[in-house]
């Protein structure tokens, strides 16, 4: 089976700017993930990119692709599902075939690669058709409002008056975005990564999970692998 290791790296970010190429822990922040896509000896490691500064680095880090994403699917708005069809048939124009796509996006930049080797062994094993992570919810929907113009109302209501943590339930997760393999097959008959009783969600282990959209998660983040509190590659 081949897989392409697909690294979305658009070039605007109004959260941080400049995002996929500013430091973290002395290299840019997409070196991580094309480090560790590298590392992942299953994967063809490629970098979805709208910017020739990122396309050059990432060539410059092993990346063998000349390849450039179109504007059009690379705004704010754009679905990374439009990009990883049009990154599809750019190679199929070259006779390069995929039946599978894992995407590491780099605002994840800390990964336990023996974490990604499991979810892979996982896939094939089980001949699924897509998996994702998720993370423990270090917030629960109790704790969350939807508020209209004139009135608000619980997420989801509490069965019991009391709210202390301890009165959760522990069974809710969120997605996080560290870890999608899916089929080609399903990306192009479900055109989405989630479809409940198909998508196998796996549980990561790492906590806290990491992504990187603003300033401030940068901070939090190196000062989390500065100080050991981050699970090592």
């Amino acid at each position: 089976m081949k897989i392409l290791g697909f690294i979305p790296a658009r070039k605007g970010s109004k959260g941080l700017k400049n995002k996929n190429l500013v430091k973290f822990m002395g290299k840019p922040l997409i070196f991580h993930t094309i480090d560790c896509c590298k590392k992942l000896k299953f994967l063809t490691p490629f970098v979805s990119t709208d910017s020739k500064k990122i396309l050059n680095y990432s060539k410059k880090c092993g990346i063998k692709f000349d390849y450039v994403r179109p504007k059009k699917i690379s705004k704010d708005k754009s679905q990374i599902t439009d990009a990883v069809f049009h990154a599809l048939k750019w190679f199929e124009s070259k006779n390069i075939f995929f039946d599978s796509v894992m995407i590491l996006q780099p605002t994840s930049p800390v990964r336990d690669k023996k974490e990604v080797k499991r979810i892979y062994k996982k896939f094939m094993r089980e001949k699924l058709s897509c998996i994702v992570t998720v993370s423990k919810s270090r917030e629960h929907p109790y704790k969350f409002f939807k508020i209209e113009p004139k009135e608000w109302q619980f997420i989801e209501k509490a069965k019991t008056k009391s709210l202390n943590r301890q009165a959760y339930p522990k069974n809710y997760y969120i997605e996080d975005g560290a870890v999608y393999l899916f089929r080609t097959s399903f990306l192009k008959k479900y055109k989405r990564f989630i479809v409940k009783n198909i998508t196998k969600l796996f549980i990561s282990n790492q906590n806290p999970v990491i992504n990187i959209d603003y300033q401030i998660d940068l901070k939090i983040a190196e000062f989390l692998k500065k100080s050991g509190l981050l699970k090592k590659q």
